[in-house]
């Protein structure tokens, strides 16, 4: 312990006296237990210690583990983010760093599953059963990833088929959620052609009682199927892989409960439901030069969205096509410098009907854009990364029936970056950032006679970081912290009364913050994580048409936390005699309190709270392993939505209580 506590003090002082360099080297040396990681969110393979940036990684057993089923459950895993539905799953709300997602139809945190952006109401989904890496860059990400990644990125990649014959399941049986997955893959061709298919199921259980009858209400239910081929011959520098997926998602679970019904959970009686089809197809195409790598990734989603909210039908189709082609040297090759490059497309069509109001609204959006990102090894140990970004969109939208609407626009946004970094020690960095990101300027996809306007600008973010990481005693203390100050124009939120907000520009935003992560090995059996976050995102300028004269200067941003944190721990006790594991967990989550709307009212907001999680794992071997796990332990009522109802008065939307289950994991 008293090693462990001079680690400590050496990660937190270390920039600042040498007495943490003489710490560091006289700590006793340890096998390493961390695992080296490569990231590849950057679009290039790199360590992430060596990103001049905040960016964390999880491993996919620490999600299975902890019953962490959607891409929804992953705040658990990292600081400053919190996830909660939005009205339904389908819309589920990421905020980051202050940076919420107040805009239903452009999140402000981006999704990319092996490298393509994915539509925003496949986020409640079950994560793949085969998920490699799970990795969060933090802030606005604009010079890789372009529009709409102003608080960050969230990027999973997937076990690609190659030569190992692998047969995966997975089975969930618990008092709130149950579900199956299984997975083939291996070689057809020996050498040269590979493939996989998976099929996922979950059923989770409504926890609402039907006014009067007390049936229960809430139930969804998720189907899909994915099939993906991989040309790849061994020594060749050609890899090619198409796939093509399917997933269906029904459900009644956007129910909304008056604040008096918290306890027995009654929602108001008015018919809600949606079914949900997505059919996704990628190609992916690699060359490998030797040192740098020439990449094509071609996506296309087909979505539609059967809807009744509130008693209001409102279904609505988006179709995405996406082609991004990117070179990228190798930056574990050392060289003096290393870069990405490339171009993107994308063309988006949208309709969305309302048949009460004979109303049919349609879009189509042409984005276009260059990028490009170079980090020049100045020293071996001082980097200097800087970057650009050129976006151009082109919209058209449409609108026949009560409101009729017609008209064309175009947006440009220059997205830079510079980064510094050095390496105080081997094992400790240090760095300087400021990037930037923007979010499309347009026309409202809600159009209704509500509506006071119909088009918004463009929202631009520009962020300004220090942070420090390093990894101590051979590995078994990784720490990172960081500080950020972003200042956003023109912010974009739904202004107006549900179900007929409609999106606008509503004045300037400051978030800052701090975060902060541990990992912690004090012992071969024990491990700790945890991570907090502290922000304080406000409006520094309201302004909107919606509201004339209103002013809610110093209000806090909707859906932004004060505080998340996470705690998690777990126990590796050896059985013998061939009897495998028993593995221990417990885990612990907080969300500070947040406001549902840009008042502050009281009566919209929600209380911190924390959740609390526990499960043990008997590892029987690497192909066996059974899991018991309890999740929200102490049955935490929470709201995670709330709004004005009219004469319903104010409605919120709550999430899961206690859960208890276990599950079965195995692969041959």
């Amino acid at each position: 312990m008293q090693s462990l506590r001079l680690g400590l003090l050496a990660a937190i002082f270390l920039p600042f006296s040498p007495i943490g360099a003489f710490a560091q080297q006289a700590a006793t040396p340890l096998p390493a237990p961390l695992p080296t990681i490569v990231v590849t969110a950057t679009k290039r393979a790199i360590d992430p210690m060596d990103v001049d940036g905040m960016i964390e990684t999880a491993a996919p057993e620490d999600a299975q583990a902890r019953n962490l089923r959607s891409i929804a459950d992953l705040d658990r895993l990292f600081p400053d983010i919190n996830i909660r539905p939005r009205s339904g799953a389908i819309y589920s709300n990421m905020t980051v760093r202050g940076q919420s997602s107040p805009d239903f139809y452009n999140p402000s945190v981006q999704v990319y599953v092996d490298g393509r952006v994915q539509d925003q109401q496949t986020f409640g989904q079950l994560l793949p059963l085969d998920t490699e890496t799970i990795e969060l860059l933090y802030g606005p990400q604009g010079t890789l990833y372009g529009r709409g990644a102003i608080g960050g990125v969230l990027s999973l990649t997937t076990v690609r088929p190659n030569n190992e014959l692998r047969l995966l399941g997975s089975a969930g049986y618990g008092t709130l959620d149950r579900d199956s997955a299984v997975k083939a893959a291996g070689p057809l061709v020996k050498d040269i052609l590979y493939g996989d298919v998976a099929l996922t199921y979950r059923q989770r259980l409504g926890e609402f009682e039907e006014m009067g009858s007390g049936d229960r209400q809430g139930d969804t239910h998720d189907r899909s199927g994915r099939l993906r081929l991989r040309y790849a011959p061994t020594g060749s520098p050609l890899d090619v892989m198409v796939s093509a997926q399917r997933s269906v998602q029904s459900s009644d679970e956007e129910r909304f409960i008056p604040r008096q019904n918290f306890g027995s959970r009654t929602p108001v009686p008015v018919p809600s439901n949606y079914r949900l089809t997505v059919n996704s197809f990628g190609l992916d195409a690699a060359y490998d030069f030797g040192g740098t790598t020439l990449a094509a990734i071609s996506g296309y989603q087909d979505r539609t969205l059967d809807r009744t909210i509130m008693g209001y039908y409102s279904p609505e189709d988006q179709k995405t096509f996406t082609q991004e082609i990117r070179l990228a040297s190798d930056q574990r090759q050392k060289k003096p410098v290393d870069y990405v490059v490339g171009a993107f497309y994308q063309n988006l069509e949208f309709e969305r009907r309302v048949p009460a109001a004979r109303q049919v609204s349609r879009q189509e959006i042409d984005s276009y854009a260059l990028f490009g990102e170079a980090t020049w090894h100045v020293t071996d140990r001082f980097d200097i990364t800087p970057g650009l970004r050129f976006d151009y969109e082109e919209v058209d939208a449409r609108a026949v029936g009560t409101v009729a609407l017609s008209g064309t626009d175009s947006f440009s946004a220059i997205s830079p970056k510079l980064a510094l970094g050095y390496k105080i020690a081997p094992n400790l960095r240090v760095y300087g950032l400021y990037s930037s990101g923007f979010k499309a300027g347009g026309f409202t996809r809600n159009v209704s006679p509500a509506n006071i306007a119909f088009t918004y600008d463009p929202q631009k973010s520009h962020n300004f970081e220090v942070g420090a990481k390093g990894r101590f005693f051979a590995a078994r203390l990784e720490l990172s912290a960081s500080a950020y100050y972003t200042r956003t124009d023109d912010y974009q939120l739904f202004v107006g009364m549900q179900p007929n907000q409609y999106l606008q520009n509503v004045g300037e935003v400051a978030s800052k913050g701090i975060d902060l992560r541990a990992t912690a090995y004090p012992t071969d059996s024990l491990r700790i994580v945890a991570g907090v976050g502290l922000n304080h995102s406000e409006f520094t300028r309201y302004d909107t048409k919606a509201n004339p004269g209103v002013s809610l200067k110093g209000k806090k941003v909707p859906y932004a936390p004060s505080v998340t944190a996470n705690l998690s721990a777990d126990y590796r006790v050896p059985l013998g005699d061939g009897w495998g594991a028993l593995i221990p967990r417990a885990g612990v989550s907080y969300v500070g309190k947040l406001y549902f709307d840009e008042s502050n009212a009281a009566a919209q907001s929600q209380t911190g709270y924390a959740l609390f999680d526990a499960g043990v794992t008997w590892e029987y071997s690497d192909a066996l392993a059974l899991t018991a796990y309890a999740d929200n332990i102490a049955d935490k009522t929470y709201a995670v939505y709330g709004f004005n109802g009219g004469a319903m008065g104010n409605l919120y939307q709550l999430g899961a209580g206690r859960m208890l289950g276990a599950r079965l994991n195995v692969k041959f």
